[in-house]
């Protein structure tokens, strides 16, 4: 309810009585795609045609990551704990529990019904969104331990950002809708989880590396 409150306290012209959000851009990364779908998909506001939603490496399967931290706190293993702090810290915040891969061990009847409200969601209403098929980035503080993640977590694709996985980004969006060009406005990229914050700019040459010039065409 708070995602949708915010939302619609945005524009003048979004409707508290109807929740209603209207000529407003929504732009969600990582877990923040999963709560607007599923406050799509819970009837607690809706999208007018004047808004758009942008969704940025949102993990609608859930993420492995989120499997591999509560794995690694409930052992000894050190190095599995090094790793799981990418995600965050032992024991397993409620975050991290409700990131549990769809289907998978950690989740429930209860979150794999939820994963699917807000996949159904997100088809029905996203208009624009960025993923990514390898976790290598950009050059910066982050590449290597998004590297790490990409190559240790036991991830169901290697077609992932170092956190979240390709499939799970497109939450059964066909990857055909997808192209690898930054004018493409479901964008399959070469970033890591991090570089699709925008933090780290673009690549120089490479197309599928251009997170910015991504954004600024869609504007």
């Amino acid at each position: 309810q708070k995602v949708c409150n915010f939302a619609i306290s945005v524009s003048s012209t979004s409707s508290s009585s109807s929740k209603t959000i209207a000529d407003t851009i929504i732009v969600t990364h990582s877990m923040g795609g999963l709560m607007m779908g599923g406050a799509l998909a819970n009837s607690r506001c809706s999208l007018a045609s004047s808004s758009t939603w942008v969704s940025l490496s949102a993990p609608m399967t859930g993420s492995m990551g989120a499997d591999y931290l509560q794995n690694a706190c409930s052992g000894n293993n050190v190095f599995l704990q090094a790793v799981a702090n990418l995600i965050g810290q032992c024991p397993a915040n409620t975050a991290v529990v409700a990131l549990s891969y769809e289907d998978e061990s950690y989740s429930t009847t209860s979150l794999n019904s939820a994963y699917t409200a807000a996949q159904t969601s997100f088809r029905a209403n996203v208009g624009a969104a960025m993923c990514s098929d390898n976790y290598s980035g950009l050059l910066s503080l982050y590449q290597a331990v998004y590297i790490l993640a990409g190559t240790v977590i036991p991830h169901k694709s290697s077609e992932n950002d170092g956190v979240v996985e390709y499939q799970s980004c497109a939450g059964g969006l066909s990857t055909s809708k997808f192209g690898n060009n930054y004018k493409d406005t479901f964008y399959v990229t070469g970033l890591n989880h991090m570089d699709t914050t925008f933090r780290n700019g673009d690549a120089l040459v490479v197309n599928s590396q251009k997170p910015v010039k991504w954004f600024e065409c869609l504007l």
